[in-house]
């Protein structure tokens, strides 16, 4: 683990790149690398040992960079990309690209306003979860809109041993039938049962090692749609609140304040997010979101 904290920070300042900490518990910013020129293996190799050590990465002015080059940056880490069953709200030509925020197109809803204002990790409620999430900021309204991302390795080492011990082998029921009609208001009622239908419930552990560091994390999935297994109602329901309090704790979050160019890398494996509103009626905000999928089941 150290080893590996020390060999991408080294390569960082051999190629001249900025290492900046975002937080205590979470958050790199690497500066120096323009992502719309074609990127060497070890560049790659750096921005992941960065985000899995930090759980997020930052990329800033990245304004010249259009969406196939967003699109080639998203593969470097992977090839397996989420297609968003809206396709109403993807880039025409580059499906894999979601568009989050109050845009209107030809007289058309063109992408998801209400997405993503609950703590959640991307797409939990898939047999092969969210691995990566890559953002970038096209619009930005002047104030709020701010995105806050939540540690939860860093969160479960600070668990006395009794809690460790307590939430040792449970699991999470993750429900995407009942988070969709929450994201997605203007979805009709075949929308929503095609989804169901599409993505029956799934069942993953509480507590996960994450695969490339071997640290143990909460995992808890989202606030919407997710309930812990094994124990009374009440009780899951108090323990899922108070863990969920746990990981958001200030000093295992980052709140992000968006720039135009900006480009967020997350890593799903052990974290949580959440966006917070604007006045959409005053300010356009638009970001383009890439959700890399995990090759295997979280364990």
């Amino acid at each position: 683990m150290a080893g590996g904290l020390v060999q991408w920070r080294a390569a960082a300042a051999r190629r001249g790149l900025s290492v900046r900490e975002l937080g205590p518990a979470i958050g790199i910013e690497i500066g120096g690398v323009d992502l719309a020129l074609p990127q060497d293996p070890e560049i790659t190799a750096i921005l992941r040992g960065a985000c899995v050590e930090r759980t997020l990465l930052l990329l800033r002015g990245q304004t010249h960079l259009p969406p196939a080059g967003f699109l080639g940056f998203a593969q470097r880490f992977g090839s397996n990309m989420d297609l968003h069953s809206r396709r109403d709200l993807c880039l025409h030509d580059h499906h894999e690209i979601f568009v989050v925020g109050n845009v209107v197109e030809e007289g058309r809803t063109a992408g998801a306003v209400k997405v993503g204002l609950n703590w959640h990790t991307d797409h939990y409620h898939l047999e092969h979860a969210g691995l990566f999430t890559f953002l970038h900021a096209i619009e930005i309204p002047p104030q709020a809109g701010e995105t806050r991302y939540a540690n939860g390795i860093a969160a479960y080492e600070a668990l006395s041993e009794t809690m460790r011990a307590r939430i040792a082998g449970l699991q999470v029921q993750h429900s995407r039938a009942r988070l969709y009609r929450t994201l997605f208001p203007d979805a009709t009622e075949a929308q929503c049962a095609a989804e169901a239908a599409r993505f029956p419930d799934v069942v993953h552990p509480l507590v996960r090692t994450h695969p490339e560091s071997g640290r143990r994390g909460l995992y808890l999935g989202g606030e919407w749609g997710s309930s812990i297994l094994g124990l009374p109602e009440a009780e899951g329901t108090a323990l899922f609140a108070e863990l969920l309090a746990q990981m958001t704790r200030p000093e295992f979050v980052h709140e992000h304040r968006w720039q135009p160019g900006d480009v967020l890398m997350s890593d799903n494996r052990c974290s949580l997010h959440r966006a917070s509103e604007w006045d959409e009626t005053q300010h356009r905000r638009r970001l383009h979101r890439i959700i890399l999928l995990d090759e295997v089941r979280p364990e």
